[in-house]
């Protein structure tokens, strides 16, 4: 009964939705070209939307050297938008740019965010290098710092990319229809300022999700795999599945502790803008705050999650099973094949799949690096053609949030 009424609520959603896209069409058609180019998508494609702009009969400079107007150049073009198909198509692109130019300008600093906040280097470097000089006892301890480390860290990259991607994806897609909807007659916000503003905030929100959000996260999953790995032995023999196991209940445990609504930054300083500019950035954030705390944001940063956990889980069970064959080879090797039963037992830990904990490590590390890595392909090919994801950039994109 609740997945019927939630049906039901969004496809009531979704047409009233339609519905006022048509009836605001004429609107729609003077920035469809460059929404769908660049979809507003902040500062870094800043070029990209106003070389858009310019396209459309030259923007407004264009407009007035060639003796025509804005006004007759949307009677002009007010057919643009007539369609179902043809407002799907807009939102399409939107998503499209979204999934890459948008995703891209931010996964760098996502990266370094991600490197700085982790252990793992430094504690492998500190193996490395004391060797054997360290007291026994220290490179236990050590070892012991590591596994929680990494399995840590593995869990702090699942929540930070699903999160941030799914909160700027929201917020590209609310600057993308503020700034063509936004009342351009208002005396005290210019159309060009509207692009700047918007922009500008996006930006300052996304390096505060960087510094605030993404520590929380880590501190989060470091917490959860101390309490879950603390008291696991380094010389315990786990299978694959037990890993999936313990990755996901430090993952759950994580997801308890991370706070939607703690993403959308502080507006105190808003009183150094015009009262036109505070109209603006209040009804950014007010679109902003009720997507993220909507229950359609929750299932897209979930189902977000589950996808970056699976192409992680894909690397790591491949690199385990080989790290198990060859360590199965090396103990048959090293008996010269003389055991009563050492092909038997050898086939039966190639199919069970067993690594001791402290193999288990680099297996984590490596795949936690190499999705880190490739996150730009996991965002566009995967994570942005969830259902889930979709539909909360529906919402963010539809003027019924600000309602």
């Amino acid at each position: 009964k609740v997945l019927r009424r939630a049906t039901r609520r969004r496809g009531g959603r979704r047409q009233w939705t339609m519905d006022w896209l048509r009836r605001n069409r004429k609107r729609l058609a003077v920035g469809s070209v460059a929404l769908a180019t660049s979809a507003a998508a902040g500062y870094a494609l800043y070029k990209v939307y106003a070389k858009n702009v310019e396209k459309l009969g030259g923007g407004r400079g264009g407009a007035s050297a060639s003796g025509g107007s804005e006004e007759s150049w949307q009677a002009q073009d007010s057919s643009q938008l007539t369609s179902d198909a043809e407002i799907e198509e807009v939102f399409q692109k939107l998503r499209k740019v979204a999934a890459t130019q948008g995703w891209s300008t931010w996964s760098p600093a996502l990266r370094r965010e991600l490197a700085a906040l982790s252990k793992v280097d430094g504690i492998t470097r500190a193996l490395k290098e004391g060797g054997k000089d360290l007291a026994p006892s220290d490179k236990l301890q050590l070892w012991k710092e590591l596994k929680v480390e990494s399995f840590a860290h593995c869990v702090a990259i699942v929540w930070g990319i699903s999160l941030l991607h799914a909160y700027l994806d929201v917020q590209l897609m609310i600057v993308a229809r503020i700034s063509t909807l936004f009342d351009r007659s208002n005396p005290d916000v210019k159309y060009h300022q509207i692009r700047s503003l918007l922009e500008k905030e996006l930006e300052r929100g996304i390096n505060l999700f960087m510094e605030k959000n993404l520590r929380e996260i880590c501190a989060a999953a470091a917490a959860a795999a101390s309490d879950i790995m603390g008291s696991l032995d380094l010389k315990r023999r786990i299978t694959f599945q037990e890993v999936i196991s313990t990755l996901a209940c430090i993952s759950a445990q994580t997801e308890l502790k991370i706070r939607s609504n703690s993403l959308s930054p502080p507006t105190d300083h808003f009183s150094k803008h015009s009262e036109g500019e505070r109209q603006l950035l209040n009804f950014f954030h007010a679109n902003v705050r009720k997507v993220v705390e909507g229950q359609d944001f929750e299932f897209a940063v979930s189902a977000s999650a589950n996808a970056v956990s699976g192409s992680i889980i894909r690397r790591s069970e491949e690199l385990f099973m080989q790290r198990s064959h060859s360590i199965s080879n090396g103990r048959d090797r090293a008996d010269g094949g003389t055991s009563g039963n050492g092909e038997e037992e050898r086939a039966a830990s190639i199919q069970q799949g067993v690594l001791p904990v402290a193999k288990v490590i680099p297996v984590i590390s490596a795949a936690s690096t190499g999705i880190v890595a490739d996150c730009d392909k996991v965002i566009e090919y995967e994570v942005s053609k969830l259902p889930e994801v979709i539909r909360a950039s529906a919402d963010a994109f539809s003027v019924h949030v600000a309602a």
